[in-house]
Order: structure tokens, then C-alpha cells, then sequence
């Protein structure tokens, strides 16, 4: 079977909802259309007019957040954006640091999430003669263990937010014996789906 001459298929839910459309569209595209019983997308090859580009591929969540798109341009991922962390310090002494007793932040960032999980692998460290721990929160509440200076913060977790939101990760250290410093430097940080 062939559809031609500017020819539309479309396939419905009970309720009227257009679960599947292929060929044109009122604005005079070509393109697909993949929707859930409900009628919301979870699919399309739309919106692109432009003969000399070609059509986005788009994949959106159950709640209608556009979840990924790729770069009809140049290639590759166009959305969502992915954030890199910048080189750190190889230096301890040159690591975010603290000398209290209580907690205290020592670092923070703010996160554009979208997979359930990060990955969070961080080195930890102390002057000679002192002890310490390191902890982090996400959201403001502690996520993962609390380590001992001197070990590797290496944790995979959930992070409880909804994908495309802004979320605060700190880095928590304290002293717990010494008069020197406690030390601790992310490297490396990313999203996860398990």
C-alpha cells in the first residue's frame, strides 16, 4: 500500500487521541508522529521546514518534557545538554579544604538533571596527623556514604528529581581529630540510568 500526493495516515484511541500520524501535516510538513493512548508524544519527526535541514528527532517524557533531541546541524546530541566538568587540581593543598569541627561546605555546583541517577567519584585527603570525614547532599539532603579522609567517594544513587530541573550538590568535610586540614575533590560526575 502506498499513500502519495500528500497523503496523511493516521491511527486513534478510543478517545479520539491520534496515536500514530505519518505524512502531512496542516503546516504543509512531512513528518511522523508517535503518541500514548492519551494522545501526549513520545515520538516525533516534526517541525522542520527548511528543505536544506532535516527534521529533529525528538523523544519526550510522559509528562510532555522534551527528553532528547539530535543535531540535525552538525550531528550528535543537540538536547539535552551535557555538562562536563572542567580539569581539577591534582594538588591536594589546592583542593576545596576545611579545619572545623562541625560539617562545613567546602564546594557546590548546581546540576541540570536527567537520568534518575548520578555517578559521583571524588578523592578525599588530610594533612599529616589529622583525620577527617567528607559527605555529600543533593537537594540538601545527605546522598551516598560518609567516607574518612583518605578514601575514594565512589557512589551511584538516585537523586529524587525530575529530569530538565536544577538540583544543588555540596560537598560537606569536617575535622574529627588533628590541627590540620581536611581536603576533598570531585572527579568526575555524571548522569545514570541504573
Amino acid at each position: 500500500m502506498r499513500i502519495g500526493e500528500g497523503g496523511t495516515l493516521g491511527v486513534y484511541a478510543p478517545n479520539g487521541a491520534q496515536i500514530l500520524g505519518v505524512g502531512r501535516w496542516p503546516n504543509g510538513e512531512y513528518g511522523l508522529h508517535l503518541g500514548r493512548q492519551n494522545g501526549t508524544s513520545a515520538l516525533t519527526i516534526r517541525v522542520g521546514n527548511d528543505d536544506a535541514i532535516p527534521q529533529p528527532l525528538r523523544l519526550w517524557d510522559a509528562k510532555g518534557t522534551e527528553i532528547w533531541a539530535d543535531d540535525v546541524r552538525t550531528g550528535g546530541i543537540a538536547f539535552p545538554y551535557l555538562g562536563l566538568l572542567p580539569p581539577q587540581a591534582s594538588s591536594p593543598t589546592l583542593w576545596p579544604r576545611t579545619s572545623n569541627s562541625d560539617f562545613s561546605l567546602i564546594a557546590q555546583s548546581f546540576n541540570s538533571i536527567w537520568q534518575p541517577k548520578i555517578r559521583l567519584f571524588m578523592h578525599t585527603a588530610a594533612d599529616n596527623g589529622t583525620s577527617g570525614e567528607v559527605r555529600v547532599l543533593v537537594g540538601g539532603k545527605v546522598w551516598g556514604p560518609t567516607v574518612k579522609v583518605g578514601d575514594v567517594f565512589d557512589y551511584v544513587g538516585f537523586t529524587g528529581a525530575d529530569p530538565g530541573s536544577l538540583v544543588e550538590i555540596t560537598v560537606e568535610a569536617r575535622r574529627t581529630s588533628g590541627t590540620g586540614s581536611v581536603y576533598a575533590q570531585p572527579k568526575m560526575l555524571y548522569g545514570r540510568e541504573t
